[in-house]
């Protein structure tokens, strides 16, 4: 029998005999044991889950008994056991009774929530109601960014109804609150919370105007192009050339189909051929609408002349034959038209290149490309930053795995089940610890609220959390934590730095490597910057290795010889031959250790 065996059935032991002699919190200590182990079963850990709910049930702290019940799927149990209006709810929306959930949210004074089951049964004019008094709520007049996913969410509830007056109103002025926050999101760094506000106002442009279509589309694409989400651009840029297309908006479209042409060419991606070709395409369906409108010959020539500058760098002399046919029996004077007949009978015997021209195929398209963040992040506001509460929804979702499902319901468990009343320091840190195992987007609200707490080694246990979840948004704890007062905080945000360098990190770490005034930061910044796969993260280390101080350059150099980046060597024979002396020396230097 090994020690890993013996332990478990001694902690399993303890649990059961202090149960039996109605010691539970005894018990309880060791049943966090049991239920803590990385290498638990789903079976294993509700066998544990049925003991602690009897544990908190016996010591009155029937919020934790309910969720633990509740997470054991005993439905009844869960809702008899608390009588709080957030947790019956919880268990109405487990059991799919939504019209009960709205009520319990809203007797908890959660309307957003509220409102959101009343649209899910369809009860359109109770949710209208609902976010009509949410939109009223003073905290929204400083948060300019939620108070307008609320009046989107009001405008749209208006017309659902058919009140096309109050719906156009609430949506108006929506765009107008999303605009400004995504302007003072843009201006702090945080342009992932701006890209958020751009979806918003994209999503109104689909069911409204096609300047606010393109307004959000464009900024969504320019943000999603800096952060280097390559196959996010090309999903986002067809998405937007269809719904151009079905608006006969064919000028937009074409010069929509041209720049995904120049964005798939420089980033080494195949299909620059299909979108040239659809955007000449465009250019000629916009050149046929003009003449079946009545326009002008000469509008007309315009957009056949673009159509025949795509096809002809396609090869595609047929193409480019018929269209100079067409323009040659236009109202545009002899001249003109005898050129074009000359233009064409040149082409006639030139063979059309067969290279093929692929499209980006569906199974590249991301599932969670447009979600639907008016509800969740309505959601994220009303629960305020709350642990338990932000946990619980994941503990109860399926499509989650079950390690992160059970992670969740411990932090829930760890806060209601705490005899404290309110966490206490060594609580909330622990709280911090489970968050980060969770390792979801959804556990960066709690512990950003962390790092507002008044004592130290909370903030620092959040920080630490931090550094688990590899999303852009953990750049803004960073960012706070690497400010903090205390040396215990920073120390764990130039961790933080020092380990999350993914593709869309590149950004914020730019930002604290140009903007931070402590040099160790810098150098960590740098260091990940280096370990980021892309173009720009070369360019970057380049730009340190020529400017830089000497520690700089020591830690650019470092990453320029084992970058992997297939640009980097052309991008360095570029850059050496364009400086002289000592320099040019040292990245020819790096260039031959290379291999260029």
């Amino acid at each position: 029998m090994s020690s890993a065996t013996f332990d478990k059935r001694a902690t399993e032991q303890r649990a059961r005999r202090a149960m039996e002699t109605r010691q539970y919190d005894e018990a309880l200590v060791s049943l966090w044991q049991l239920a803590s182990r990385a290498n638990v079963t789903e079976d294993e850990f509700k066998n544990v889950v049925k003991d602690m709910a009897s544990s908190y049930a016996a010591l009155g702290r029937t919020r934790a008994a309910a969720s633990a019940r509740l997470y054991l799927g005993d439905k009844n149990g869960a809702f008899n056991a608390s009588s709080m209006p957030l947790d019956r709810a919880r268990v109405q929306v487990d059991a799919k009774d939504h019209a009960g959930a709205a009520q319990s949210f809203e007797d908890a004074g959660w309307l957003g929530h509220a409102a959101i089951q009343c649209e899910i049964v369809k009860n359109d004019r109770g949710a209208r109601v609902l976010w009509d008094r949410l939109a009223s709520d003073p905290r929204l007049s400083s948060d300019l960014y939620t108070a307008g996913l609320v009046h989107f969410n009001l405008g749209r509830a208006c017309l659902r109804l058919g009140d096309r007056g109050a719906g156009r109103k609430a949506i108006v002025h929506a765009m107008h609150l999303l605009t400004a926050a995504a302007d003072g999101f843009e201006a702090k760094g945080q342009r992932e919370r701006a890209f958020d506000c751009y979806g918003v106002l994209l999503t109104i442009g689909k069911e409204g105007s096609f300047e606010n279509l393109a307004e959000g589309y464009l900024n969504c694409i320019r943000i999603l192009r800096e952060d280097g989400l390559k196959y996010y651009v090309i999903q986002y840029y067809e998405d937007f050339q269809a719904l151009a297309m079905q608006r006969n908006e064919l000028h937009a479209a074409a010069t929509l189909f041209r720049e995904a042409a120049d964005y798939s060419r420089r980033q080494g991606m195949p299909y620059a051929r299909h979108y040239r070709f659809k955007g000449a395409e465009a250019s000629m369906q916009q050149g046929e609408r003009v003449l079946a409108d009545g326009g002008s010959p000469e509008m007309a020539e315009n957009a056949f002349a673009a159509a025949i500058d795509g096809f002809n760098e396609l090869g595609l002399y047929g193409k480019v034959r018929a269209l100079y046919g067409k323009l040659s029996t236009l109202e545009l004077g002899d001249k003109r038209k005898a050129r074009y007949e000359r233009l064409a009978k040149r082409l006639e015997a030139m063979p059309d290149d067969p290279t093929p021209m692929q499209g980006f195929p569906d199974y590249l398209r991301m599932a969670t490309a447009y979600p639907e963040i008016w509800i969740l992040d309505v959601l994220e506001w009303e629960q305020g930053g709350d642990p338990a509460e932000t946990m619980i929804d994941v503990a109860l979702d399926r499509r989650w795995a079950d390690f992160q499902r059970r992670r969740a319901m411990l932090v829930r468990l760890k806060q209601l089940g705490t005899s404290e009343g309110t966490p206490g320091v060594q609580t909330t840190t622990e709280l911090a610890e489970l968050l980060g195992s969770v390792e979801l987007y959804v556990c960066l609200a709690p512990l950003e609220k962390m790092m507002s707490h008044e004592d130290l080694r909370v903030r620092a246990a959040a920080m630490k959390a931090t550094r688990k979840l590899f999303f852009k948004r953990s750049f803004v704890s960073i960012a706070q934590g690497l400010a903090d007062t205390a040396p215990e905080v920073r120390r764990e945000a130039l961790g933080c730095v020092q380990s999350l360098h993914f593709v869309h990190a590149l950004d914020p770490l730019s930002r604290i490597y140009r903007e931070s005034p402590e040099p160790e930061v810098r150098r960590a910044a740098l260091a990940s910057i280096g370990k980021v796969n892309r173009v720009e993260a070369v360019e970057l280390l380049i730009e340190a290795f020529r400017n830089g101080d000497r520690q700089d350059k020591d830690v650019a150099r470092e990453n320029l010889l084992r970058s992997d980046q297939p640009d980097a060597r052309e991008m360095l024979r570029r850059e050496a031959a364009a400086e002289s002396g000592p320099l040019r020396a040292e990245l020819e230097h790096i260039l031959r250790a290379l291999g260029g």
